[in-house]
């Protein structure tokens, strides 16, 4: 096979394991209008049910920390492919056998066996694509994930107007197949990473600490409104169709702005920190407008984090010495740790007041990806003038 033959099917491997992590980073929060109506889960249950998800990505962030260079990419991209089927079978077998409590324990555990996955699945991705062309770089599996999240919603939104929202479950044993079409993929592809050229602890600089700053609050941002749009949208819809088509709109916004770095095709930081600022205003209109406006406001939030994340992230290893699978493995830490904890502080003041207060509160979070940036950017222009 020649390079180029090589590349593209490097890439099409890349889009599928972005595929899965787009399922299993939204199906639980597409699906919290059903829970808490044919469940009765709380705000607070939902909340920590996404928390669970993106805690277990970050616990994989950190196994691969250490083992990301000494297993090859392609065993531990498999396995996790192999894994999320499993989690998505369990996921969607639970509610046909398991009420209450039960089934709230077994939904946690099956969410946290495909999520631990699926971060698996992003560092080796993220490995991959940064020695790929921009156009299947980061930014690239940005926008497929995004397109990835648009499809599932459309997916569920057409499931249930052909079989109802009780037969979710089956919608996701279908989900499925998903992961099985990623394995097969992944075991064929040639998976290229850069090589390492510097020991970690050359990393750790107050550049490098900005840079997770910037990651945990960007990051965390997208994924706030990500987890809590469909539930936002159906509050304001009425119904768990609305959430669905929100959350598709956030996604298409994601995307866009996922294409919009691509066609950048590098990290600058005045934009990425315009982004920030406009999500955080987003944020903000979404908390204080009507039903409709605030909900434009809120899928427009997807068009701002969708160009932000990506830069980010290219930002820090641009800059940052190259330190193999390490390097892009602690960054994703820092990403799945802002992805656990503010939307399940979200969650927390949702069940204490509203979604539209969470909104407005954690608007403060692209604010201070915006000032991590500015910082970073300082630090990178006085280097340069030494």
């Amino acid at each position: 096979m020649t390079d180029i033959g090589n590349t593209k099917c490097a890439a099409r491997a890349c889009f599928a394991g972005s595929a899965v992590r787009a399922v299993a980073a939204n199906v639980s929060a597409l699906l919290f209008a059903p829970f808490a109506r044919l469940y009765g889960f709380t705000a607070v249950q939902l909340g920590l049910l996404a928390a669970v998800g993106f805690a277990a990505q970050m616990a994989a962030d950190v196994l691969l920390l250490f083992l990301a260079d000494r297993i090859g990419y392609r065993k531990i991209a498999c396995a996790a492919a192999a894994l999320a089927c499993a989690g998505l079978l369990v996921y969607g077998a639970a509610p046909l056998r398991l009420r209450g409590g039960a089934l709230y324990g077994a939904l946690a555990g099956a969410s946290a066996l495909f999520a631990f996955a699926a971060g698996a699945l992003e560092v080796v991705l993220s490995n991959v694509a940064d020695a790929l062309p921009p156009s299947g770089g980061i930014g690239g599996l940005h926008a497929a994930y995004a397109g990835a999240q648009a499809a599932l919603c459309l997916f569920l939104l057409g499931w249930f107007c052909f079989f109802g929202v009780k037969s979710w479950p089956y919608a996701v044993l279908a989900l499925a197949a998903l992961p099985a079409v990623a394995f097969a993929l992944l075991l064929r592809a040639p998976l290229p990473h850069a090589a390492r050229e510097a020991p970690p602890r050359a990393a750790f600089k107050p550049f490098y600490i900005w840079a997770l700053c910037a990651i945990f609050f960007g990051y965390g941002a997208e994924v706030v409104m990500n987890q809590w749009i469909a539930a936002f949208a159906a509050q304001s819809a009425g119904t768990e169709a609305g959430g669905l088509l929100g959350c598709a709109l956030f996604a298409l916004c994601l995307g866009a702005g996922g294409w919009l770095y691509v066609r950048r095709r590098r990290a600058s930081y005045a934009p990425l920190a315009f982004a920030a600022l406009a999500a955080a205003a987003a944020y903000a209109a979404a908390a204080l407008s009507a039903d409709l406006p605030a909900l434009f406001c809120a899928a427009a939030c997807g068009l701002f984090v969708g160009y932000l994340t990506p830069g980010a992230a290219e930002a820090a290893s641009g800059f940052l010495p190259r330190t193999g699978g390490w390097m892009l493995a602690s960054l994703a830490v820092a990403q799945d740790a802002g992805g656990a904890a503010l939307p399940a502080l979200a969650g927390l003041i949702a069940g204490e007041g509203s979604l539209r207060a969470s909104f407005l509160f954690l608007s403060a979070a692209p604010l201070l990806a915006a000032l991590s940036l500015a910082a970073m950017a300082r630090i990178r222009a006085r280097s340069r003038r030494r």
